[in-house]
């Protein structure tokens, strides 16, 4: 038995950090609707999806069903085919979900862009609109001067 002691240590956990500020506005949470039941706004969302609904409760029902039966194989196959359709559906919708927010920010952000940055894009716009060649010669042309500001080679 040893009879050293050690001073106090200070905690080292990270729960008592207050977050900093997100580095951008919130569109996220500017777009849901107020949640009263403390579930969370995106599943609220998905949840109120018509085809959404009607899965869970088709999978209500079979797993009622299969409780009563669950020496039933090809029941309990049907159960878990169902039940991964209706996971499936979910993963995609929150996906779609997540890109239209995603997007809809990045549009509300770049309305807000300064004043040069517009003109130099109107400026491009005019080019554009002036120019007579065909619109994949033209595309193709953006994308040189893109990828030259991108990696800082000289335009040709």
């Amino acid at each position: 038995m040893t009879t050293k002691r050690y001073p106090e240590t200070k905690s080292l956990s990270r729960s008592r950090k207050i977050c900093p500020a997100l580095p951008f506005p919130d569109h996220f949470a500017a777009a849901q609707p107020p949640a009263t039941n403390g579930e969370h706004p995106v599943d609220l969302l998905i949840d109120a999806i018509p085809e959404v609904a009607s899965r869970r409760r088709k999978l209500v029902r079979m797993a009622k069903r299969w409780q009563a039966e669950a020496r039933n194989k090809p029941a309990f196959i049907a159960y878990e085919d169902a039940r991964l359709d209706y996971f499936v559906l979910r993963e995609q919708l929150y996906f779609n979900a997540g890109f239209e927010r995603g997007l809809l920010a990045g549009r509300a952000e770049s309305r807000h862009a300064d004043a040069a940055t517009h003109a130099f894009a109107h400026q491009l716009g005019l080019a554009v609109a002036a120019s007579d060649m065909p619109s994949p010669r033209i595309a193709a042309a953006l994308l040189e001067v893109a990828k030259a500001v991108v990696l800082g080679l000289p335009l040709r």
